[in-house]
């Protein structure tokens, strides 16, 4: 891509499919999603102490369940390349 007389690794890596370096951009793109997601989940816990009730705790653990879930699906997708480096050693 860049064709400026420098010797530029980085976007060599790019070019190469990745194969060397990683991109910081889906690495803090993962991190930055699941923290919210991870956020969420504090919220309910904060919120499911505060109940007495024993359907709104199980409605509360339900959601955490969910978020959970989902969390570990993004980790563990096959297209998240936030640990790229750890693929092409």
């Amino acid at each position: 891509m860049f064709n400026d007389g420098i010797a530029n690794e980085f976007e060599a890596a790019h070019n190469k499919g990745l194969k060397r370096g990683f991109d910081l951009g889906w690495t803090y793109k993962g991190q930055f999603d699941r923290s919210i997601i991870r956020g969420h989940i504090e919220q309910i816990e904060k919120q499911e102490k505060k109940v007495s009730d024993p359907e709104c705790k199980l409605r509360y653990s339900s959601q955490k369940q969910i978020l959970r879930n989902i969390l570990k699906e993004m980790k563990n997708h096959p297209c998240n390349r936030e640990n790229i480096t750890k693929h092409y050693k």
